[in-house]
């Protein structure tokens, strides 16, 4: 998992409270403009005191590239210990994740599987929706692609967040 939105830091399976993940969609819904690229939706951003996280989550759920996958309650969105294709991007939805010691739930804006199908590892978690789920979806393989065209600079950073995202000592082989 991939997003650090509105978090309950309680994420321990011993607690009653899992940690959440989201971003503050009723604050995004007030930004009502069709180009989220355009100087109006730039400025209804700060208008709006949308976080960067905020905007991104916002110009990802305007997309029309991207394809789109609908989870319903209780089908499985991720299996941990499974290949990676598609990453998913939390358009709208209510879901759970676990692994072997934690539980959190996730909502809009939340990421499943980006950082470990760019690293060619297998999900982290098994993640179960609890309410209809729509995604946006990223195929893993294409980002792979575009994350070997940026600059060096650029995939440095994106090498850095993968490797952090996930706790790894190590780069993995196909990032280097």
């Amino acid at each position: 998992m991939d997003t650090e939105t509105d978090t309950d830091t309680s994420a321990n399976s011993n607690t009653s409270i899992p940690a959440h993940f989201s971003v503050n969609v009723d604050k995004i819904k007030l930004v009502d403009v069709g180009n989220p690229l355009s100087p109006d939706a730039v400025s209804m951003y700060d208008g709006h005191g949308l976080s960067a996280q905020d905007r991104l989550y916002f110009c990802l759920r305007q997309s029309t590239t991207l394809g789109h996958c609908v989870f319903n309650p209780g089908e499985k969105i991720a299996v941990r210990g499974d290949r990676v294709h598609f990453a998913q991007i939390v358009i709208s939805g209510d879901m759970t994740a676990s692994d072997e010691e934690n539980n959190f739930s996730y909502g809009p804006g939340s990421v499943i599987g980006l950082a470990e199908g760019m690293a060619n590892l297998p999900y982290s978690f098994t993640v179960t929706a609890t309410t209809t789920v729509t995604t946006r979806f990223i195929p893993v393989h294409d980002a792979q692609q575009e994350l070997m065209q940026l600059n060096a600079g650029l995939r440095g950073i994106c090498r850095t967040a993968i490797v952090r995202t996930l706790g790894l000592k190590e780069i993995p082989e196909n990032l280097k």
